[in-house]
């Protein structure tokens, strides 16, 4: 693909022969027009295919956290690619098909904050997960003030719980509220943390599975 920055050409779309153009992330570009694929349906293909709509499936449900959690890796693409691409790889399980998602291999947030060490979930409460982990030491550091980003997928009914609790790094433990209906299922438990003005994120930590009361 070639970006295109021309004042004859300006803001070029469509396609001219054997060029197509078109505008992403601010800048024009243009790339060769693809020809015919011959068997568009290869083992290969077909099982790509199945990978990706594994991850995209997730992916639509999780959009609004995505644009939050994938923003600092968006660099030249969306934030929903960095999510497909961080894991299309190394978040498939299985045989071709038969794929299925790897929920400890998933990941939900990327980015350079660094992650809390020793972050363990577990339930002490009804239809609450806790969260505890080691803050930073120096009571100075501004790590202190990154804010906590929970998420939770209940195997039992398919459904996903997450958001910005509000807890900071220095506190050292949480508790997410569920839905009261997830009493009695089996729950993945993911954290990741947020700076104070929302534009940079830590790597995420898969917890476990936990059991809501």
């Amino acid at each position: 693909m070639s970006i295109v920055q021309n004042p004859i050409t300006g803001r070029t779309k469509k396609k001219f022969g054997n060029a197509v153009f078109s505008k992403q992330f601010g800048k024009n570009t243009m790339r060769a027009k693809p020809v015919s694929v011959k068997n568009p349906k290869t083992f290969g293909q077909v099982n790509q295919r199945s990978k990706f709509k594994l991850i995209v499936f997730i992916s639509r449900v999780l959009l609004g956290m995505i644009r939050i959690s994938f923003q600092n890796m968006a660099k030249g693409k969306s934030a929903f690619n960095a999510f497909m691409q961080a894991n299309i790889k190394t978040a498939i399980a299985g045989v071709p098909g038969n794929y299925s998602i790897s929920w400890p291999d998933l990941i939900i947030a990327k980015g350079p904050l660094f992650k809390s060490q020793n972050l363990v979930a577990a339930v002490d409460q009804a239809v609450k997960i806790k969260r505890t982990w080691t803050p930073p030491v120096n009571v100075l550091d501004s790590s202190n003030n990154d804010k906590l980003f929970t998420v939770a997928y209940n195997i039992t009914k398919d459904e996903w719980s997450y958001g910005e609790s509000g807890t900071l790094r220095s506190a050292g433990i949480d508790e997410q509220g569920v839905p009261a209906d997830w009493s009695g299922s089996n729950v993945h438990v993911y954290t990741f943390f947020i700076s104070t003005d929302g534009r940079q994120c830590s790597d995420s930590v898969y917890s476990g599975i936990v059991v809501i009361q």
